[in-house]
């Protein structure tokens, strides 16, 4: 398994889950991601469902306005995570696809789909960005010193 795949299956799995959160998704997402997170250990289980839970109550409890940020935020770190654990195991990746597909399929549309806007406002600058990917940057002109 290569790490770019790791990469993807991971952030996917980090967007699905934090876009589940507050919406009728939320009940399937916290099962699933409860039974992939503690891998069959009980205590493993209940930890995973705290950090849910902690998860799912954040967003309800932010202003509306407030939500994408948090999302943001969020699905960042849930993303290391889910990398850990594929990386600890690749067997979960599998699943993990699966629950990612299933959720793409329960979540409302604006809970798939994250925009993203940059802008460049200097002369001559650059703005760039990526979501759940990567940016590789390629120069063959003259030397920007020249």
């Amino acid at each position: 398994m290569t790490l770019d795949w790791i990469l993807q299956i991971a952030a996917s799995g980090g967007a699905a889950l934090v876009g589940a959160a507050a919406t009728d998704a939320w009940s399937y997402a916290r099962t699933e991601f409860t039974r992939l997170l503690g891998r069959g250990d009980s205590q493993g289980e209940e930890a995973a469902a705290r950090k849910l839970d902690g998860l799912a109550r954040e967003i309800e409890q932010a202003e509306p306005a407030q939500r994408d940020e948090i999302r943001a935020r969020r699905q960042a770190a849930w993303q290391v995570r889910l990398e850990d654990l594929v990386e600890d195991d690749t067997a979960v990746a599998n699943d993990l696809a699966a629950v990612v597909e299933r959720l793409r399929e329960l979540l409302p549309a604006e809970q798939n789909a994250w925009v993203q806007n940059i802008t460049a406002a200097a002369p001559n600058a650059t703005a760039q960005g990526v979501q759940h990917g990567n940016i590789i940057n390629h120069y063959s002109g003259p030397s920007p010193s020249s």
